[in-house]
């Protein structure tokens, strides 16, 4: 009998065992599923974290930006279809901005958040509406590069003034494309020893968890490792390589560049000066116990100003500081006081590009400089322009919609491929369209014969704050093929910036035509 018993223990033990086993896997696997969809998710929404979701649109906007935009290495001023730029200018004044991806637009998917075009707006908003601005750039193009561009454009164009905008990559001698190989390099990660089928596959079922765990933790662990063991082979972190960039070879060849510089500028007979462009830091340590990061970010620039400041001075050229305006724009958002990494700065999560607070900003400062020393270059004021009555559309995303407009309406043709398409923050796909100047909106129409449903959001701009702060609004989802929302009056649809549609159809024709109805009267300017 005794035997009997402990053979079915023993039977029974195994059984026990291996249920427990499967229910742990399981466990774990859902615990998992809720992290990826919930918790990440959340966190990334709420401007703490940036994961799959915001890299992938990253990739696919910077894609999409080399057919949005025309711009050259040979050629590089920024022209689209939708924003031509003509040899001889169409205004009494022209201001020529030269720059690199902060003018190119790194991140962008409204060309109007760039900071050159926030400087065309904000001249607008002071009654400057005879002043036509327009840049030229490309990403990682150091002074040496826009001097160069400079001497080729200016004929061209003609332009009234010459603005450079400064980012501390710009004293690179390197041979200025993407690798960045100079005197002074950057940390290059040597490809991962993880297997890459075992990375897809939790990829494919976890994409934002697998996200945090090789793109976040094991990439920031492999280089920081890199960087203390092997310094010297593997390069410098960028903090670090901004500032060996003002030393040694490199530095006694930028020398020579703004030698060259300073001395082109002395044959024009047009203002030109220099901006500077800071946002971010790129020292990610954590905050010390009495720092805040408004002294964090004032040390970090300063520090990489000061000598670049006194060389351009030694050469003539007048260097104007926006850094304390921007701390100053910065400081008026309680986000500043937070110990959440400051993403919110940035053009998206992912990008550190300078977002619309800090274009903003920016333009802000620069249209002080432009007003307070050379008042020439502006013209006279006339009325001045918040808000427009004509709706034109200036920048498509993504570009290949076969956008057309005329004065009564768009057309394009919705994408049959979801991942043409932007997906943040709203996380469904969309096409967006970019209004050149904010317009009060009181109807929007959409037709298409194939069209089963869509949703619209709008994103506006702050008629006190003046830019469009990415807060993106639904006016709802409606069913059927001839479709009109009916906005409600307030601040937001007074100045209608972005329009975002979201769009399912029935069969395979997917053009659709949009019309916009502003309201009958213009909000008062400022």
């Amino acid at each position: 009998m005794k035997v009997k018993i402990a053979k079915k223990q023993f039977e029974i033990l195994p059984n026990l065992a291996v249920n427990y086993l499967l229910f742990s896997i399981v466990g774990v696997l859902v615990l998992a599923f809720f992290i990826d969809a919930v918790v990440i998710t959340t966190l990334e929404d709420q401007g703490k974290i940036c994961s799959s979701s915001w890299r992938l649109d990253h990739h696919t906007l910077n894609e999409q930006m080399k057919n949005r935009n025309r711009a050259t290495e040979k050629f590089p001023l920024w022209s689209s279809d939708e924003f031509p730029v003509s040899e001889k200018c169409p205004k009494a004044k022209r201001i020529l901005i030269m720059g690199d991806s902060f003018v190119w637009g790194h991140g962008h998917a409204n060309l109007n958040t760039i900071w050159w075009r926030q400087l065309q707006r904000e001249l607008q908003r002071r009654g400057y509406n005879d002043v036509e601005v327009i840049a030229a750039g490309m990403v990682g193009a150091p002074t040496r590069k826009e001097f160069h561009w400079a001497e080729m454009l200016v004929p061209i164009y003609k332009p009234d003034a010459l603005i450079f905008g400064y980012v501390l990559n710009d004293p690179d001698e390197g041979d200025g494309d993407a690798s960045r190989i100079g005197y002074v390099q950057e940390v290059r990660l040597p490809p991962d020893e993880f297997p890459a089928r075992c990375k897809a596959l939790i990829a494919s079922v976890y994409p934002n968890l697998a996200d945090e765990l090789f793109q976040v933790l094991r990439t920031t662990n492999r280089g920081n490792k890199l960087y203390g063991e092997k310094l010297g082979t593997a390069g410098s972190n960028i903090s670090d390589w901004e500032l060996m960039i003002l030393q040694g070879k490199n530095w006694q060849d930028y020398t020579k560049t703004v030698e060259g510089l300073g001395g082109y500028l002395k044959t024009l007979s047009i203002p030109a000066f220099v901006v500077t462009l800071p946002c971010l830091t790129f020292d990610h340590k954590p905050l010390g116990e009495h720092q805040t990061l408004t002294q964090k970010t004032r040390d970090y620039y300063r520090v990489r100003y000061q000598p670049v400041e006194k060389l351009f001075e030694k050469n003539n050229i007048k260097w104007y500081d926006s850094l304390e305006q921007f701390l100053a724009f910065a400081n008026q958002d309680a986000r500043m006081k937070s110990k959440d990494p400051p993403l919110w700065l940035g053009i998206t999560p992912n990008n550190g590009h300078p977002g619309p607070l800090a274009t903003h900003a920016h333009a802000y400062y620069a249209a002080d400089v432009l007003e307070k020393y050379y008042p020439q270059v502006l013209g006279p004021k006339t009325q001045p322009v918040d808000t427009v009555s004509k709706v034109h559309i200036n920048d498509v995303v993504p570009p290949s919609v076969n956008f057309k407009q005329n004065d009564e309406a768009f057309f394009f043709v919705y994408p049959s491929v979801e991942t043409e398409m932007l997906t943040m923050p709203i996380r469904k796909p969309y096409v967006q369209l970019n209004l050149e100047n904010p317009v009060a909106v009181s109807k929007v129409t959409i037709d298409g014969a194939g069209l089963k449903n869509a949703e619209l959001y709008i994103s506006s701009d702050d008629p006190v704050k003046h830019f469009d702060d990415a807060t993106v609004i639904s006016m709802g989802k409606k069913n059927g093929g001839s479709l009109t929302w009916n906005l409600p009056v307030n601040d937001r649809t007074s100045h209608v910036n972005t329009f975002r549609v979201v769009a399912e159809f029935k069969g395979l024709e997917r053009s659709l035509l949009m019309k916009v109805t502003p309201c009958s009267a213009s909000v008062s300017p400022r």
